[in-house]
């Protein structure tokens, strides 16, 4: 029997499924995060040491293609060519069984085939894309956490942290409200020298790992974290209202762990556009792929 491998690589962590030729899913399983900003030398060694955890578990398949889409990476770029060579040597293939390219054209293949809708995906980050027929891609935000990402995990916590801090300046008892509570507690401890460590220490990823958090105070009742839930929702539907724009009414799909945070981020993007949820392997979809491309060098 026969594998493909394909590899979805996300800022908050990897997955990666296996594939026969049947189309079966014979194993999958997931990795620290895998992120294409290289230029970064700790991001690099944090990202080639999850891929050589992965590719130890993927090597016992012997796999004959591999596809790996990876977050904040574009195909044809230096650091795509740089991550499909160092696949390519750890596994033994050809320069043409290895494709390397953005992870959003994974979640795209995942839902539709191009032009059949829009996706917006929500995770860490967040953004719009959509392939036309002819391959061309459109995309509207996906611009990082230091310019956009609006409605993501990130921008979640980020905003939560920033009404507690602004409670705190105001001379208010923080602690009275539920969305302070649960927010120090998932930074275990509350004041500013210790959020200061763990927010510019952990970095993006600490800030995104707060919005649980809110999700639970707003069920607790909290206004403040609902409405930044519903508000999450809503700045994810504009994002789509922004391509159909230049692409017209097509259907929406709305994916991405963030939506695991609350019910109410679906009901702020509801308010603005019918959509539907769905949460398709994008690393079965990079696996699929990987069949193609084994198949068409045959």
């Amino acid at each position: 029997m026969r594998y493909a491998l394909g590899i979805d690589g996300g800022a908050s962590s990897g997955k990666w499924a296996v594939l026969d030729e049947e189309g079966r899913l014979v194993a999958r399983g997931r990795t620290a995060p895998l992120v294409g900003h290289l230029f970064d030398e700790k991001v690099k060694a944090q990202t080639l040491a999850a891929l050589d955890g992965l590719l130890r578990e993927g090597r016992s398949f012997a796999p004959m293609a591999v596809v790996a889409g990876v977050a904040g990476l574009d195909a044809g770029t230096k650091e795509a060519q740089q991550l499909g060579a160092y696949i390519q040597q750890a596994l033994g293939l050809p320069e043409n069984r290895v494709l390397v390219l953005n992870d959003m054209e994974l979640v795209y293949r995942a839902h539709f085939a191009p032009g059949e809708g829009i996706v917006v995906y929500a995770g860490t980050g967040s953004v719009a894309y959509s392939i036309v027929q002819d391959g061309t891609v459109y995309r509207a935000g996906g611009h990082g956490f230091l310019i956009g990402d609006e409605g993501a995990g990130f921008w979640i916590g980020k905003t939560a942290l920033r009404q507690v801090l602004r409670w705190r300046d105001m001379g208010l008892d923080a602690a009275s409200y539920p969305l302070a509570r649960h927010l120090y507690r998932a930074l275990g401890g509350c004041d500013w020298p210790h959020i200061r460590a763990q927010v510019y220490g952990g970095g993006r990823q600490a800030v995104a790992g707060l919005a649980p958090a809110v999700g639970r105070a707003a069920l607790e009742g909290d206004q403040a974290a609902t409405q930044i839930l519903l508000q999450a929702g809503r700045a994810l539907a504009d994002l789509a209202l922004t391509l159909r724009q230049r692409l017209g009414p097509l259907p929406v799909v709305l994916c991405g762990g963030a939506l695991q945070v609350s019910p109410l981020i679906e009901q702020g993007a509801r308010e603005m556009l019918e959509l539907t949820v769905q949460h398709a392997s994008s690393a079965e979809a990079a696996a699929r792929m990987a069949w193609a491309l084994f198949r068409s060098g045959i």
